[in-house]
């Protein structure tokens, strides 16, 4: 009995099971996803919060100087008119915005109206600053979290998905050390930074260290394969009875 129980648990690694093989190739096959493809060097480098502009348009210019592309996940309540034409050219040069909530609490705990309506506030405060409508692709909740205090994510994702997002965007490499990111980088690694001095430094040093690589910088759209941002005239209008169960 103990040989077969070990030639079963040898096998096991040796054949992983349908599910095991299905996750490791399709990132998309969870709901958080912490990384895209490991087939490809292609990697996504994310900046976020905005609560410091001044650093975003500083990493915002360092990637259009180095010639690389990255998404910003600001939250809504930094999203202002005044700073349309730079929330322009954040998306002129190529890079993508996602939603990262109004404020930067932890929603885990937040009842599905109010996720729905942070998740629409969003996008509508999106769409009044840079004048047309961007259809966000990409949602990462601050802090990534996604449980309540009984560690379910289940009305949470329910949520999100009621929304409109198939998958919330974590990541799998957070590090201001240079040396150290470059250690944890693997093909379709998702990169955390925020809008800081020490991130924007890590950046500098970091980025041509990965071009050096080999590594393609993309936008976690591209990454991810969630297809262009979709435009428009018409302004989003969040409707909160959209929303309600009838």
């Amino acid at each position: 009995m103990k040989r077969l129980l070990v030639l079963l648990l040898v096998l096991s690694f040796l054949f992983p099971s349908p599910s095991v093989l299905a996750e490791e190739e399709d990132p998309l096959a969870k709901f958080a996803v912490r990384h895209g493809s490991r087939s490809q060097p292609r990697i996504a480098i994310t900046v976020d919060d905005a609560f410091d502009l001044v650093f975003v348009w500083k990493i915002r210019d360092l990637f259009q100087d180095l010639g690389v592309v990255g998404t910003f996940f600001p939250i809504g309540q930094m999203l202002k008119e005044e700073d349309r034409d730079d929330w322009r050219k954040v998306l002129e040069n190529g890079n993508e915005i996602g939603s990262h909530n109004m404020g930067h609490y932890k929603m885990g705990n937040s009842n599905t109206a109010a996720i729905l309506s942070a998740l629409g506030r969003f996008q509508q405060r999106l769409d009044l600053v840079l004048g047309y409508h961007y259809q966000v692709n990409a949602f990462r909740p601050p802090y990534g979290n996604i449980t309540d205090e009984n560690n379910r994510s289940g009305r949470f994702r329910d949520a999100v998905l009621r929304f409109g997002y198939d998958h919330v965007v974590l990541w799998d490499v957070s590090q201001t050390d240079p040396k150290t990111a470059l250690s944890q980088v693997q093909n379709g690694s998702i990169l955390l930074y925020h809008a800081r001095y020490k991130d924007y430094n890590c950046l500098a040093e970091l980025i041509p260290q990965l071009l050096d690589r080999g590594y393609e910088l993309v936008t976690v759209s591209d990454l991810l394969g969630f297809g262009p941002n979709e435009t428009g005239d018409e302004l989003y209008e969040h409707h909160p009875e959209d929303y309600r169960k009838k």
